[in-house]
């Protein structure tokens, strides 16, 4: 049997392919490992899907308006001051998946998961004002993933489509645009979402 000699350039690109595959698997393996609020889909439909969220608890801080540099500059540093050990007990708690940004004009906000299963009484208190705790009973949501990174064009972009599916699909809205991020800002393959609210039928 011929052996064929692969070129400098062949070993280049399969060694490029190599490490982006691996650093792929990596970055969906890690991004997998956070915890995550767990949920029910209801249905599929493509990128498209109605799921059955249970209690979630979030940390939650306002922001001055519903844009994304804006809420990310404003909403993630007290956010993550807290639960990396900035409250009173100084108690350091794993990163979650997703952040929430609520994208209400009159009241934008930003959360940080912080579980399913407890209650607000149960997170240590904040030590910077302005840090509230969320208890959200169970909700029905229409969500719509996509990768790429997050900016306010691509957020309003992905929101349009899902409330344009919403309204293909009779489905009632019942509160204000969601987007969902749940990758670490060094990660190249990345997993988005835009939710809203929905009634059940």
């Amino acid at each position: 049997m011929t052996m064929k000699r692969l070129s400098r350039m062949q070993w280049i690109l399969i060694s490029g392919a190599a490490i982006i595959a691996a650093y792929t698997g990596f970055a969906y393996t890690q991004s997998k490992k956070l915890d995550r609020p767990s949920y029910e889909v209801v249905k599929r439909d493509g990128s498209f899907e109605i799921r059955d969220y249970g209690e979630r608890l979030w940390a939650e801080v306002s922001v001055s308006q519903a844009e994304y540099s804006t809420m990310s500059r404003e909403g993630f540093r007290p956010l993550a001051r807290y639960i990396f050990g900035g409250n009173q007990s100084q108690t350091s708690m794993a990163m979650t998946a997703p952040v929430s940004l609520i994208m209400e004009q009159t009241d934008p906000r930003m959360r940080f998961f912080m579980s399913d299963k407890g209650r607000a009484a149960d997170l240590p208190k904040p030590l910077q004002e302005g840090i509230r705790f969320i208890e959200e009973p169970a909700q029905r949501y229409a969500v719509l993933s996509y990768g790429g990174l997050l900016s306010q064009e691509r957020n309003m972009e992905y929101g349009q489509k899902l409330k344009t599916w919403c309204d293909a699909e009779g489905l009632e809205i019942e509160g204000p645009l969601e987007v969902y991020g749940y990758n670490a800002p060094y990660e190249v393959i990345r997993h988005n979402e835009v939710a809203y609210p929905i009634a059940r039928r």
